[in-house]
């Protein structure tokens, strides 16, 4: 696999031959006059052939795959200041992922991913839902609170159900039974891309089940959620969203990290408290057109990468290589880690690095500026 390599498939469809036209026996009717010297004649088969549109070319997207307005009911801004805040900062799409709710913005966008019609000069909503479940007394347990978060980001539901979708597994203690009927809620929905939110928050996430949610279909888990830095990072008993992701990956199997803000609160510049779960902080950057379903399509293929403030230029295979190169645009001082099997095999320093594949498994890089913030590239196999 390639990261950001992807081709366009052009088709041709013939015209069906036409059957000739029948001709009576009899005398044919004499032949219309010739035009006059000078009058125009055209003929259809000289008509200059239309020019096929110019195909959009894919650039880099700034976008949150989860986001939450006044529908979750655990926060209190209305979807068009939410939109607001995120035009405003430069984005160029979000998911609106209000809990067990897929929110609509413009009745005539259903049936689409999209919550309103696409513009050139607007930001684009993507339609979602966040299916939450909050029990108690998971199996594999948790921590000694007993607290278990299943939470399951859906992103580009085509389906509206109104009002609060009702979905959860209540019969079984098992967190697979949860998360699949999680599965099976985005299923009907008809979602297009599966994420897994926070999958640390009260611990109980494994590499075991991790995998087998990615045999079932989920394509995306968070690995930088800022409002869970304690979970993100693991402890000594519990291993930290980034190695529970290279635990899936060293079993062949394609998993993608993504970094998001979960944002519930969206404070004004220069406003004395950002609220208890703050916008900003965490995002992915898609290489796509601009476009809804194309931008589906790259975050389902991985052609993206996760980031808490670095900014790259480039995350792209030549010559059986992983090259990066930090926005030349960016200060401060740059670290790649790269990482094989969950070890850091390799370090670069500076605003380029290059480190070649290996010849089985996979190759990602973690990248940090001198201020805390990071990117992470998604993983790349021959």
């Amino acid at each position: 696999m390639k990261l950001f390599a992807w081709c366009a498939v052009l088709a041709s469809c013939a015209a069906p031959d036409l059957a000739p036209a029948l001709v009576p026996t009899t005398t044919s009717p004499p032949s219309p006059p010739s035009p006059p010297r000078d009058a125009a004649v055209v003929s259809v088969t000289e008509a200059a052939p239309q020019a096929a549109p110019p195909v959009e070319p894919e650039v880099w997207l700034k976008g949150s795959t989860h986001v939450h307005a006044k529908a979750s009911g655990d926060a209190s801004t209305s979807i068009a200041d939410v939109i607001t805040w995120y035009e405003e900062r430069g984005y160029d799409f979000l998911v609106l992922t209000d809990h067990n709710r897929v929110s609509e913005i413009d009745r005539d966008t259903r049936g689409s991913v999209a919550l309103r019609a696409p513009d050139p000069k607007q930001l684009i909503v993507i339609s979602g839902i966040e299916l939450t479940h909050n029990p108690s007394g998971c199996l594999p347990i948790g921590d000694k609170t007993k607290k278990c978060r299943i939470h399951v980001n859906v992103l580009g539901p085509t389906a509206r159900p109104g009002g609060k979708l009702e979905w959860a597994e209540r019969h079984s203690h098992q967190r697979l039974d949860m998360y699949a009927a999680a599965l099976s809620a985005a299923k009907a929905l008809g979602g297009a891309v599966v994420q897994i939110n926070h999958p640390q928050w009260f611990w109980g996430m494994t590499g075991d089940l991790l995998a087998e949610l990615v045999k079932r279909g989920v394509a995306l888990v968070e690995i930088a959620n800022v409002q869970f830095t304690k979970w993100n990072l693991g402890d000594k008993d519990h291993p930290s969203t980034e190695q529970l992701w290279d635990d899936v990956l060293e079993r062949g199997l394609t998993l993608w990290g993504t970094a998001s803000d979960d944002a519930h609160d969206y404070p004004a510049v220069g406003a004395r408290s950002k609220g208890k779960w703050p916008a900003g902080g965490g995002w992915v950057v898609v290489k796509a057109r601009r476009d809804p379903q194309a931008i589906l399509e790259a975050l389902a293929a991985g052609h993206f990468y996760a980031s808490t403030g670095v900014v790259l230029a480039k995350a792209e295979v030549e010559a059986n290589a992983l090259v990066i190169e930090i926005d030349p645009t960016q200060a401060g001082a740059y670290t790649t880690d790269w990482i094989e099997a969950g070890k850091v095999v390799a370090t670069d320093r500076g605003m380029t690095a290059r480190h070649e594949l290996p010849p089985t498994g996979y190759l990602r890089a973690d990248v940090r500026r001198d201020d805390g913030t990071q990117a992470w590239v998604e993983p790349v196999r021959r």
